[in-house]
């Protein structure tokens, strides 16, 4: 038992020893990592001495240089006398607060924008030198302006209701008129222009405001003065051009077709037949001495519809025309209606371009009896005055006949039909008693001057209106105002007050900057330095610039912010101060920890050898037990 009890004493003796061992090689370990702590510490403190802080350097009121951290606020806040930068980011849009933001936002015009930064307002010296120019530089008898009673500034256009006569439809019938075609003017077109300028003119002089126009001057006195002023030209008198050969052929058609016409107007119909007769395709040599014509004289036609013919045989011998001896005297008219001198197989003669109109879906009558017809494409086209001798030479022989009936149903009365041939008789006199072509050059003028007139009273209500509404504002902000410029090139680097199409701010060139990144150095450095971020700045451009041509005498400058002037490089004292402060902590921590661990090495160390000798004591006395124990048993 007293060798057993020894053996377990040594065993665990042993093992503490073993403990004792593994503890003192964990501590010797743990000093060896505190070497690597202290190499660290070391480091960091080495690079925050290396560390640098980007500056940035403005000017007091003083003209005193201060330097501070950089920052988006520092750098992009208003400063009387800093440089103007500005921060952009990958997509070209400049960095700025959310105050900034809201203000450009909320305003309608620069001068909203400028004025929502306190800029003051001042008058506009461009303000009165429109309105001169506008009304001129007459003055009143108490020494002001015209401009000053003529001018409401709460209704800039109330002088329109002076022009209201004006009208687009009036206006459009006076061009017309004076670009038709001379031969299709008349004395109603002439009639309506004379009656629109006066109208117009009575509208304006009426209003006791503008009696002073004369002398008003300014692009108002030019449009109301042109206005008042029509070209002294008259629409010609035709009876002042009317040829020889054409009034003679009037006044013999006008004799020879009377008796038979008269007749005609006193029920005998078939009579005024014997009228137009003559006048298809009578030739002067069909005439012998005596005034007749041969009996077998005559020719057949279709009328316009394709169908439907006449004959004129027979129709000449026997008249009151001829009776009279007046047959003669119709030939030239007659060569004159039927006539075919451009050689294309028609007359030269049309119709006049008076009378009802027609469409595809009239009555044959009316068709027959109308100034016009509907050709091939469909068209309505003026007749041929020989067309329309034939087509009235049907209707008189037919009137009372079945087809012959107007589109409700009716036939034409006699009395209907007279009102045509006293028609046909003015359309003969009027188509014969030509004028010259001196009276279509005189109507020519006339279109022109009226023309010439009419576009000039156009381009000086147009120059008045446009400069009614490009009058500047009343009063403008400060220009002498330090911030002034300031905002103003940043109004117009944030987009210059575009707009969306349904009205809100096109935001393409601005971003919010986000509010913690505001005050943020470390961020704003970091961005700069790795491209996150780059640079514009605000500099003076006499000529201007392409990109924000309403900016003024300054332009937005892209700049490597490494060469701005405010800015410089200085040790980061503060991150120097704390890296200090840390390393020293660090380094008194580490030695207390060494002492520790030394300690606890020393006290291992004595526990060690007490182990030891224990250990050695207890194995010699088993030692011995076990000699004696032998020596007994041998």
């Amino acid at each position: 038992m007293g060798m057993a009890a020894g053996q377990a004493r040594l065993l665990s003796i042993t093992a503490r020893l073993t403990d004792n061992e593994l503890r003192s090689q964990t501590i010797t370990n743990s000093k060896l990592r505190l070497a690597d702590k202290s190499t660290e510490a070391s480091q960091e403190y080495m690079d925050a001495l290396n560390s640098t802080q980007l500056m940035y350097g403005s000017y007091d009121g003083n003209g005193n240089l201060s330097y501070q951290e950089l920052t988006a606020n520092s750098l992009l806040s208003y400063g009387e006398l800093k440089n103007q930068y500005s921060l952009v980011n990958s997509a070209g849009q400049i960095m700025l607060n959310g105050s900034d933001i809201k203000k450009y936002e909320a305003s309608n015009s620069l001068a909203e924008f400028l004025y929502s930064y306190g800029i003051p307002e001042v008058e506009n010296p461009e303000y009165p030198e429109a309105l001169k120019g506008i009304y001129g530089t007459t003055t009143n008898d108490d020494g002001t302006y015209v401009y000053e009673t003529l001018y409401d500034e709460t209704n800039p256009s109330q002088w329109d209701d002076y022009f209201s006569a004006m009208t687009d439809t009036d206006i459009a019938n006076l061009q017309n008129i004076v670009s038709k075609d001379p031969t299709d003017v008349t004395d109603a077109d002439a009639q309506m222009v004379a009656d629109t300028v006066n109208n117009w003119k009575a509208q304006v002089t009426g209003n006791n405001s503008l009696k002073d126009y004369a002398t008003m001057g300014g692009s108002f006195g030019a449009y109301v003065n042109e206005l008042l002023d029509p070209p002294d030209v008259a629409f010609p008198n035709k009876d002042d051009y009317r040829s020889d050969e054409g009034t003679q052929l009037a006044q013999d058609f006008d004799l020879a077709s009377k008796p038979c016409y008269k007749n005609a107007m006193n029920g005998s119909s078939g009579c005024y037949i014997h009228v137009l007769a003559h006048l298809l395709d009578l030739q002067s040599s069909d005439v012998n001495s005596s005034g007749d014509v041969d009996s077998s004289w005559g020719n057949t036609y279709t009328t316009t519809l394709g169908r439907g013919t006449i004959d004129t045989k027979g129709e000449i011998n026997g008249s009151a025309i001829n009776s009279n001896g007046l047959t003669a005297s119709m030939a030239p008219v007659s060569e004159y209606l039927c006539k075919d001198e451009d050689g294309d197989g028609q007359p030269d003669v049309l119709a006049p371009a008076t009378g009802p109109t027609i469409t595809a879906d009239s009555a044959d009558v009316d068709k027959l009896l109308s100034n016009y017809k509907i050709d091939s494409s469909g068209q309505m086209v003026q007749k041929t005055f020989k067309e329309k001798i034939i087509d009235l030479y049907y209707v008189v022989e037919h009137y009372r006949d079945e087809d012959m009936k107007k589109a409700d149903g009716t036939n034409y009365t006699y009395e209907e039909l007279k009102v045509y041939l006293q028609n046909f008789q003015t359309d003969m006199i009027t188509t014969l008693n030509r004028v010259t072509e001196e009276y279509y050059e005189a109507i020519a003028d006339w279109q022109s001057e009226i023309g010439r007139w009419l576009k000039q009273v156009g381009d000086l209500k147009a120059q008045y209106v446009e400069d009614l509404e490009n009058i500047p504002d009343k009063t403008i902000p400060d220009e002498n105002d330090a911030r002034y410029q300031w905002y103003v090139n940043l109004y117009y680097r944030m987009g210059g007050g575009a707009e969306n199409a349904d009205g809100t701010k096109n935001n393409n060139n601005y971003k919010e900057l986000e509010e913690n990144l505001i005050n943020n150095s470390e961020w704003l450095q970091f961005a700069l330095e790795h491209g996150i971020l780059t640079m514009e700045q605000a500099s003076y451009n006499e000529n201007g610039s392409e990109k924000y041509p309403e900016i003024g005498t300054y332009d937005w400058k892209a700049i490597i912010y490494t060469n701005a002037s405010d800015f410089k490089s200085q040790e980061d004292e503060v991150k120097i101060a704390a890296a200090e402060v840390k390393y020293k902590n660090a380094l008194t921590e580490i030695e207390n920890q060494d002492k520790k661990f030394d300690q606890d090495l020393k006290k291992l160390d004595s526990e060690h050898s007490a182990l030891q000798t224990e250990y050695d004591s207890v194995k010699s006395v088993i030692d011995k037990n076990v000699e004696r124990s032998f020596k007994a048993f041998s």
